[in-house]
């Protein structure tokens, strides 16, 4: 029992640390990276994020994932726009092969002069900024070097932050997620509590208990140690065995016993 609440306690936790971040920015409005009254840069760690994408100023990293040499995945970085105030800055943003397709057009149309903006792709993301991890942003920056946007490096420092969304296909769920796991962490934990209490209570017990007094009648507790020994490697044959024999009692009245050995032996 300890050891069932105890996982279920474990597997709480790692559910809830896992959706931590996106459970409980989940609970707030997104924030809107396109209006004009958002800071990107005061974005904050537990916000939640929401662009609908009308530009694209190009990809800047392509991971794929193998296994047994086989691509099972692949994701892309694309640099997009971010308000701060009235002025702009770049993020990044984590897309999916599924539509590559989508964001190189919305790219293509960007720098055609939109010439196919009639066209709505009504592509709207919502997740969490997340900071780029070195390797990404040598990636992310080398590609703002190579395009010449910039005059100096202070300058692409100040105006490209070092962050991307990363969209959630479903935050609500992850809100769920968060609060199953803070569920089933917080009751496994009492329940661990519980048992462990327990565990003490019967120790306790057993450690005063001297006789075993059994059909009216006494018996040391240490000359029915290998019936106790026997019950607890769940041989209960040859615990009755030994009941009857130490006893004298019927091989009936001796199982009748086995069967309540917890009433019995502390």
């Amino acid at each position: 029992m300890k050891r069932t609440v105890g996982i279920v306690a474990l597997v709480g936790l790692l559910m809830a640390i896992m959706s931590f971040r996106e459970g409980l920015a989940g609970l707030k409005d997104p924030v809107d990276l396109y209006a004009m009254e958002t800071n990107v840069s005061e974005v904050g760690y537990f916000d939640m994020v929401k662009v609908d994408v009308f530009e694209v100023y190009g990809a800047f990293l392509t991971r794929t994932t193998m296994e047994n040499g086989k691509s099972t995945n692949r994701t892309r970085y694309y640099v997009i726009p971010a308000h701060e105030g009235d002025e702009y800055r770049y993020v990044g943003i984590k897309v999916n092969e599924s539509e590559f397709e989508t964001f190189d057009k919305i790219y293509d149309d960007t720098y055609d002069n939109y010439a196919n903006y009639d066209e709505y792709y009504d592509v709207v993301k919502v997740g969490c900024l997340k900071k780029m991890s070195p390797k990404i942003q040598n990636y992310y920056y080398d590609a703002l070097r190579e395009a010449g946007w910039f005059e100096s490096e202070e300058e692409m420092k100040e105006l490209a932050l070092p962050y991307y969304l990363d969209p959630m296909k479903n935050p609500n769920a992850m809100v769920i997620l968060f609060f199953v796991g803070m569920l089933m962490f917080s009751v496994g934990g009492i329940l661990f509590v519980l048992c462990i209490r327990a565990e003490n209570v019967a120790y306790k017990k057993a450690m005063g208990q001297i006789y075993v007094e059994i059909d009216g009648k006494k018996y040391s507790k240490s000359c029915l140690a290998h019936v106790n020994k026997s019950v607890r490697n769940k041989d209960y044959g040859a615990a009755v065995q030994e009941m009857a024999k130490v006893t004298g009692l019927s091989q009936e009245k001796a199982t009748e016993v086995i069967e309540r050995w917890r009433e019995y032996y502390f």
